[in-house]
């Protein structure tokens, strides 16, 4: 069995796979990660394992936001300390959880449960599950996880000046005029967003208050804005809809 391990704590991974291999010496762990954005690159960039032990909290955020990137197409075992709901929401649509500390007889009955209902190769998540990390992770996010090249990495959610779409794609231009590529909709990452530091100006834009240099009046009764950072052959434009909430967020 190839396994791999996601866990923040080093001296939890080393008892971890030390237990593994006592339960079983012929398991394999292919790789040792402690963040979201070093799985989901690991993902891209092999199979997938037989089974994964995943820990909630990661050192870069909650391994939630893993499955905003990609299709986990490996069973999984998580070890988390999280609260009653959540665990029995683990025990009705996942191989298991362990508690953490975990204790080596919990560990061999996990890897008996997964024997014994071993999902099809390439078996996505549940949607009931997908639907439960939706729920936990409905916390303000601190960062992004933006695609660049074949790889994604993070940016600071501070550090976003401004969201367009355009055609179809999301972009996310930094304070330090960068561009990124980000795998939501305006409308998903607007959800996850402080209110009081971005208003969403229209059905395809946010804008942080920070990047706001100028606001000017605009025709048929709308207000263009002039951001710090401008993004070459972009306007943003407060819809009309939406410009009597927004003379209420600027002067909030």
């Amino acid at each position: 069995m190839k396994t791999l391990i996601v866990e923040d704590e080093i001296n939890a991974f080393q008892y971890l796979e030390a237990s593994l291999k006592k339960i079983d010496p012929a398991i394999e762990v292919l790789a040792h990660l402690e963040s979201v954005e070093d799985t989901v690159n690991w993902l891209l960039d092999n199979p997938a394992p037989d089974l994964i032990f995943l820990d909630i909290e990661l050192s870069d955020g909650r391994s939630f936001e893993i499955f905003e990137h990609l299709e986990v197409k490996a069973p999984i075992i998580f070890t988390t300390a999280y609260d009653q709901y959540a665990i029995e929401a683990f025990r009705q649509n996942s191989i298991g959880y362990l508690l953490k500390p975990i204790h080596i007889d919990e560990l061999r009955k996990a890897l008996d449960k997964y024997n014994r209902l071993r999902p099809a190769a390439g078996a996505a998540l549940p949607d009931q599950l997908q639907d439960v990390f939706r729920r936990l992770n409905r916390q303000k996010k601190l960062r992004c996880l933006v695609k660049k090249g074949s790889h994604f990495e993070f940016i600071n959610i501070e550090d976003i000046a401004c969201v367009y779409s355009e055609e179809s794609l999301t972009f996310l231009h930094t304070f330090q005029r960068q561009r990124h590529l980000y795998t939501s909709t305006v409308e998903g990452l607007m959800a996850g967003l402080d209110e009081q530091a971005f208003f969403r100006i229209n059905r395809g834009q946010i804008v942080n208050i920070n990047a706001i240099a100028k606001i000017h009046p605009y025709f048929n009764q709308r207000m263009k804005l002039e951001l710090s950072v401008p993004v070459d052959g972009v306007e943003f434009v407060v819809s009309r809809a939406r410009v009597g909430e927004f003379r209420e967020w600027v002067d909030s």
